[in-house]
């Protein structure tokens, strides 16, 4: 156990240095015993036993009877080792809030690298653009497609699912628009399980990795969608993005 990298680098991490680790794990396999014996087992300079052992005295890891010589005692390490972590963890949970709200305030001051588009091939690219370079996860949730759109971003879909990027849409069946009725269902068949009927909405929103966000509108003229009048918003912020990601998650467990 003296030898043990992990065990040494695990108290260090608690607070100890590393003389004063080497000198608490000695002590554990000695057992009672004197400055002398301890600086013999742990392979600590006698000349600086006496200053690692005060240290772990105050920080109560340890106790000294004096005398000549001193017997020092190992308090039992659990109860001294669950102390430390209380304090370890108070310590990050601080550290943590403090960062977050100095992350919070630097975006809200930060000009976030938006962009609009709104043409239908362009958004089409983006999305491209957008699934090449997902990791993990992408989700589609609205029923806003055109014919010239799916067909874009097909190939996409098939070369992000064999990088085993996971896909899930929910869209409606079917999108009536001004020339025609397009079958999403049909067109995107190939997606098999990895669809699920709602959001019967003009409006789309495409999230990748709880990273980016791509949201897609058009105007609406007697309850048909003008795929001429398309707004496209695209927004990398994680923070918006894992919220609409949350309500994409609750959906697709409802539906």
């Amino acid at each position: 156990m003296m030898q043990d990298p992990v065990t040494i680098s695990t108290l260090r991490k608690l607070g100890l240095t590393y003389y004063e680790a080497k000198a608490y794990l000695a002590l554990m396999m000695t057992g009672m015993t004197k400055p002398s014996v301890i600086a013999e087992e742990s392979g600590i300079p006698r000349t600086k036993i006496y200053g690692v052992l005060k240290k772990l005295e105050e920080n109560n890891w340890i106790t000294i009877e004096k005398g000549r010589p001193s017997i020092i005692t190992p308090k039992y390490p659990r109860e001294i080792i669950e102390e430390k972590k209380l304090i370890f963890n108070s310590n990050i949970d601080s550290v943590s809030n403090e960062l977050s709200m100095t992350y919070d305030s630097m975006m809200s001051n930060e000009t976030l690298k938006v962009r609009i588009l709104h043409c239908v091939d362009s958004i089409a690219q983006l999305t491209v653009e957008m699934m090449e370079r997902a990791e993990k996860r992408i989700m589609f949730m609205g029923s806003l497609y055109s014919r010239q759109e799916i067909e874009i971003i097909q190939n996409q879909m098939l070369k992000s699912k064999e990088r085993g990027v996971s896909i899930r849409i929910i869209t409606m069946p079917t999108i009536k628009l001004k020339d025609e009725e397009i079958n999403i269902i049909e067109m995107l068949s190939f997606m098999k399980t990895d669809i699920k009927i709602g959001h019967p909405y003009f409006v789309k929103s495409i999230m990748v990795d709880d990273r980016e966000i791509l949201l897609i509108l058009s105007r609406v003229k007697d309850e048909i969608p003008d795929l001429d009048n398309m707004i496209a918003i695209w927004i990398p912020d994680p923070s918006l993005t894992s919220y609409m990601a949350s309500v994409f998650d609750m959906d697709w467990k409802n539906l």
